[in-house]
């Protein structure tokens, strides 16, 4: 069996695959304060000891998990729905799944394609399986370190559907034994510009203007839209420590990235506009979280 399916770029869009299916339905600790003189307050009750009494268990339980929150299990090809095992033999024939040589040879960058079926809720009874395209960061023993790449369509509920919760730009680590296919990105030449390093996951307005603060991942391009665009902007960020990579642009979109190098935590970044007349003019400003 060939242990890697070298697929070209255009043709590794086929594995890009974003079919879903419908499957089957399954569903204070008491805190002691020493008695102190003074007024006694009316008001909370105390014992005849000067302490206060228990608290609620409402106050000292953990948070209960949230209420029809999305989730996933990862799903092998023995139960794969029929639809999705015909995509996977039309794009990879009769060599998937990888066995494990196949796996130890995958690189930075390479593709590995897994399959998720969602877990029904209390509202969203109605599970579906969907293929799920990483980009790989590293391989261990048990499974493949990668970072979701698009496209993914069932992330959250619909209808009464369940969603999975799997985004665009999470890291996921896959089990050897769910990956179901792996492929090799081999362009003819690099690309460069906008676009060429896949389609944005956002397109994110100036937090100036939207008091957001956006979680955003590395790897993972996103477009800036900018109020206007000058001949000679240029770009202020607020820490040294994140590699903040401008890609390309395309009209008033400035698309971006931030490296699997970067420090992770909060980042700005702000426009200016360098004018002869007016000197430097603020023009927008970006706060992200990057996470992981």
């Amino acid at each position: 069996m060939n242990v890697l399916k070298i697929l070209g770029w255009i043709s590794l869009s086929g594995v890009l695959i974003g079919g879903t299916v419908a499957g089957a339905i399954w569903l204070h600790r008491r805190r002691k304060q020493n008695a102190t003189p003074g007024p006694k307050p009316s008001n909370p009750p105390r014992d005849t000891d000067g302490t206060p009494p228990p608290r609620k268990p409402s106050d000292t339980t953990p948070d209960e998990p949230k209420r029809n929150a999305p989730d996933f299990d990862y799903v092998d090809g023995q139960s794969l729905h029929p639809d999705l095992v015909a995509d996977m033999n039309r794009i990879f024939g009769d060599i998937w799944p990888p066995d494990d040589a196949a796996i130890d040879k995958l690189e930075y960058g390479d593709v590995v394609v897994c399959a998720v079926e969602s877990k029904p809720t209390e509202d969203f009874d109605i599970p579906q399986q969907e293929i799920i395209n990483a980009s790989v960061l590293s391989v261990e023993k048990t499974e493949v370190r990668a970072r979701v790449i698009s496209p993914v369509a069932h992330t959250q509920h619909h209808g009464n559907e369940a969603g999975h919760g799997i985004y665009v730009g999470a890291l996921i680590e896959v089990p050897r034994s769910k990956i179901l296919g792996i492929a090799r990105r081999t362009p003819p030449e690099k690309p460069t510009g906008y676009g060429s390093k896949g389609d944005a996951a956002a397109t994110l307005r100036p937090s100036d203007h939207t008091k957001q603060v956006y979680k955003v991942h590395p790897g993972t391009p996103y477009d800036l839209e900018l109020p206007y665009r000058t001949e000679d902007l240029h770009w202020y960020p607020n820490r040294d420590d994140v590699k903040f990579e401008q890609v390309g642009e395309k009209g008033l979109l400035q698309q971006i990235l931030f490296t699997e190098a970067s420090v992770r935590g909060t980042y700005s970044v702000s426009v200016l506009d360098h004018d002869e007349k007016a000197g430097k003019v603020f023009v927008a400003r970006w706060d992200f979280e990057l996470a992981e």
